[in-house]
């Protein structure tokens, strides 16, 4: 009986091996179906051109875009001054010459002449680093500093904002001509074309708007303004102060016109509506008394 039996367990477990085996999926090399290559569009490219180039935004002082370090800070340095000379020609040579030997120029020349003397104003620019030598030059030619400022502008975040702009631009240029190469049809030819003559433009403004913010920052401007001692000093003879006399006299003429003008305005707008006003019931009257004798006499 037990011989039947381990026979019969030996049957059932080959028996089972035998199934698993048969169930066992068997691995065949299917090959893949071809993928067919995609033809690159002008709006698929420009939309993973965007997305490979992203349009800055915000601050940027400190962004790095496209691999290239932040620069450093651009500040756009300009300065005013007023200044009291002995001589206003002799001060317009000097800075004139000062201008040159800082390594700068001129870029314009105002002048006012008056019987007491002549007045001037003069701009020019010179280095950025040299802007507080400049400064002290001119302080040393007069006799005094009436008034003085000195400001900065920082471009830099333009500045960067148009250097990420130039790259998105340059490569859109880029896939622009490789487009225009690949185009076979006219119509084709010509719509890349134009997308293509818009980016240059863009490219061209892009670069002239960052060489003129380079030129600002590389350069600061410098105005002053120019009065002789001579105009400067008030004129007083034994005491009296003309200028000051001349605006109280012009502080009186003020007045009294204010007064004459109110004094009018309140006569049009308040007395003579009042008048009218109570005018009317009397030359009602009268006319009434006059109708009633007239009456009266020619019944």
């Amino acid at each position: 009986m037990k011989k039947y039996l381990w026979s019969w367990m030996g049957i059932a477990a080959w028996l089972v091996v035998a199934g698993g085996c048969a169930l066992r999926p068997t691995a065949t090399a299917v090959p893949a179906p071809a993928q067919p290559v995609p033809v690159p569009m002008l709006g698929m490219a420009q939309d993973r051109e965007k997305s490979a180039y992203p349009q800055s935004g915000g601050d940027t002082a400190t962004t790095v875009h496209f691999g290239m370090p932040t620069p450093d800070r651009m500040v756009v340095r300009t300065a005013h001054l007023d200044l009291v000379v002995p001589d206003t020609e002799k001060a317009l040579d000097d800075i004139q010459t000062l201008a040159q030997e800082l390594g700068g120029y001129v870029v314009s020349v105002e002048a006012y002449q008056y019987q007491e003397g002549r007045q001037a104003t003069i701009t020019f620019r010179v280095p950025t680093e040299q802007l507080d030598a400049a400064l002290d030059r001119l302080r040393a030619m007069a006799t005094t500093v009436r008034r003085e400022s000195v400001s900065g502008q920082d471009v830099t975040d333009q500045y960067v904002d148009l250097r990420s702009r130039l790259r998105h631009l340059e490569a859109k240029e880029k896939q622009l001509l490789e487009f225009l190469d690949r185009a076979e049809d006219t119509e084709a030819v010509l719509e890349v074309y134009e997308h293509l003559s818009a980016t240059q433009a863009e490219i061209e403004q892009v670069k002239g708007r960052m060489q003129y913010l380079e030129n600002q920052a590389a350069l600061a401007t410098i105005t002053v303004s120019l009065t002789p001692d001579v105009m400067a000093q008030p004129l007083e003879t034994g005491g009296w102060n003309l200028p000051a006399t001349v605006r109280n006299a012009v502080e009186t003429l003020l007045a009294v016109l204010e007064f004459f003008v109110k004094a009018l305005i309140y006569i049009v707008i308040v007395v003579l509506p009042a008048l009218i006003l109570a005018a009317l019931p009397v030359v009602g009257i009268v006319l009434l008394v006059r109708w009633l004798v007239r009456r009266r006499r020619h019944p």
